[in-house]
Formats: structure tokens, C-alpha cells, sequence
């Protein structure tokens, strides 16, 4: 698996994770960089795939992948590593709301120029 791959989803009720996968793919091509669309709607293993990718066995879409490297936040389960070194997800400052979602790190990045560095492409 290589490149950047995009997990969503075709069949969704959620007009939040719509509208998110929407942002995220229209952010991309806006930028001109270059994407795999997985549907994750299509077969579990791909489902499962995301989430094993992103360290979260309750992962939704979108979430963003640089071959195996996850782009975003792995510190929902012990193991995965964390914000910061040391810290681990049941740490007071990573417990939520305090843990960004990943989307709003995705978007922070766009609003920060950082979107290279969040994707891994640096």
C-alpha cells in the first residue's frame, strides 16, 4: 500500500460525515494532490483496514492514510502512541473533548498552511 488513500464511505445517514468527506475531497483536488478514494462501504476488510490503520476499532470516515502511516491522532488506545511523549490516552489532557478529531486537525492544517506536513508528503 502506498500513496495517499482516503477512507469514506457511499452509504451514510450522517450528513456531518457527508459533509466532512466532501471537505476533505475537495481540499485535495483544490490542491492538486493526489488521492486513492477508498469505499470502504464496498467490502469490511476494507473497514477494517481504516481502522486498524487509524488505531481506533470505531473509526468512521474520513480518515486519511500515507501508506501505512495514518495521518492524525493515535492515542485512543493504549499502544498507539500519543500526543505527546509519555502521555497515554487516559491521560486528563488527552481525554475527550480535550483530543482533537482528526477532521479538525485535517482543517487546522489547511488554515495553518501545514497540510504537507499533517499528510506526510514532506
Amino acid at each position: 500500500m502506498s500513496g495517499l488513500r482516503v477512507y469514506s464511505t457511499s452509504v451514510t445517514g450522517s450528513r456531518e460525515i457527508k459533509s466532512q468527506q466532501s471537505e476533505v475531497t475537495r481540499i485535495l483536488d483544490g490542491k492538486r494532490i493526489q488521492y486513492e478514494l477508498v469505499d470502504i462501504s464496498q467490502d469490511n476488510a476494507l473497514r477494517e483496514e481504516m481502522r486498524t490503520l487509524a488505531g481506533d476499532p470505531k473509526a468512521i470516515p474520513p480518515q486519511i492514510c500515507n501508506g501505512n502511516q495514518y495521518c492524525g491522532v493515535r492515542a485512543r488506545r493504549p499502544g498507539c502512541g500519543g500526543v505527546e511523549a509519555g502521555r497515554t490516552p487516559d491521560s486528563p489532557a488527552l481525554r475527550p473533548p480535550f483530543l482533537p478529531q482528526d477532521y479538525e486537525l485535517f482543517v487546522e492544517a489547511v488554515e495553518q498552511d501545514t497540510l504537507q506536513e499533517f499528510l506526510k508528503l514532506d
